[in-house]
């Protein structure tokens, strides 16, 4: 993050927002600007290691706090965290660094977010790429959290947002806030099927905060940098920010933010890039079956990486020659010499 500027702006909603870009005078403006979008619980950081390892491209690279993290604004009105406002605010970044034509990247609801962003804002996007989480086609049926579980156990054994109670929950972002160091380990623990066991479990993600076993970390998590700047982040914060997407979700906001796109408009039709990790729990590749049969993701890439859920912490190096491996198939500009 070394080499890029931050930057303080105010949406056309009043909320300000903090965002990383880069100021290489290599850029060339014919190359689409790279829009990284972090997801649950990160901040623009959680992409550092991938930039570094794509330095020397000729995107100018633009990297916000989503809202409700780090620098930027965090509103305790959820509706705020409805998708279209939030695409509404991307597109004044966009438009405040003059980027006329974008690829958006992101990861967990960032990768949400960059979906709904290009379906909100079509003509500014050339290019989409999630990382692990699939195009999750907008519905008008209303979102019943129950009702996702007991299907999602019925079709794969386990309730695969199980975790979403404690995070939709009254206490929730109290009982985090008490027990930091313990989500540190139950986000990053190197445990078989550790993502299973804790979030797709009842009950399990609590008892877990709550209690007092220890859990060995992945080898990026006992990096110090990455623990200390989040017990750091959060504990200046406090989390409920974090789970407005959550309650955002749960409460229907989204669907109801999802009813303004109009049904005929739900094709991704610009390139898209897909990366599939085999030991993530929770956002699995069946998730992008629906939009395939439905004909939404015709210029689909799909790769698969040996990582858990943070692949742009687990995987930096690979992440990265996938996104370069994109933008260098589909995007011919970005072959041109420095």
């Amino acid at each position: 993050m070394e080499r890029l500027q931050r930057t303080e702006f105010t949406t056309r909603r009043s909320l300000k927002y903090t965002y990383y870009v880069s100021t290489s005078d290599r850029s060339i403006k014919q190359c689409p600007t790279l829009l990284f979008l972090h997801g649950f619980p990160d901040s623009a950081r959680l992409w550092k290691d991938v930039i570094s390892n794509l330095s020397d491209l000729p995107n100018k690279t633009i990297i916000p706090d989503c809202l409700g993290y780090a620098g930027t604004d965090k509103p305790a009105d959820t509706t705020l965290y409805a998708y279209q406002g939030q695409a509404d605010d991307l597109a004044d970044i966009l438009d405040n660094e003059d980027a006329t034509h974008t690829v958006v990247i992101g990861h967990d609801w960032g990768s949400a977010l960059a979906q709904r962003l290009y379906l909100h804002k079509r003509d500014r996007i050339s290019g989409v790429v999630l990382l692990n989480v699939a195009y999750m086609v907008p519905s008008s049926e209303p979102f019943n959290l129950a009702r996702a579980n007991d299907i999602t156990e019925r079709m794969t054994g386990s309730p695969r947002l199980a975790y979403w109670k404690l995070f939709t929950a009254s206490d929730g972002a109290e009982v985090i806030d008490r027990n930091l160091d313990r989500l540190w380990q139950a986000l990053h623990g190197d445990v078989e099927d550790w993502m299973k066991k804790l979030f797709c479990t009842r009950g399990a993600l609590r008892d877990f905060l709550l209690g007092s076993e220890e859990v060995p970390l992945k080898a990026y998590a006992k990096q110090p940098e990455w623990k200390e700047a989040f017990l750091q982040q959060f504990a200046r914060d406090g989390f409920a920010p974090a789970l407005q997407m959550y309650r955002a979700t749960a409460s229907n906001i989204q669907t109801q933010s999802d009813s303004q796109i109009p049904r005929d408009k739900l094709t991704i039709e610009v390139p898209m890039l897909y990366l599939i990790c085999t030991r993530d729990a929770v956002c699995t590749p069946e998730t992008m079956i629906p939009a395939k049969k439905q004909g939404l993701v015709p210029d689909l890439k799909e790769v698969v990486i040996e990582s858990a859920h943070w692949s742009p912490m687990e995987k930096p190096e690979e992440v990265a020659a996938h996104i370069r491996d994109f933008l260098t198939e589909r995007f011919p500009q970005n072959e041109r010499p420095l």
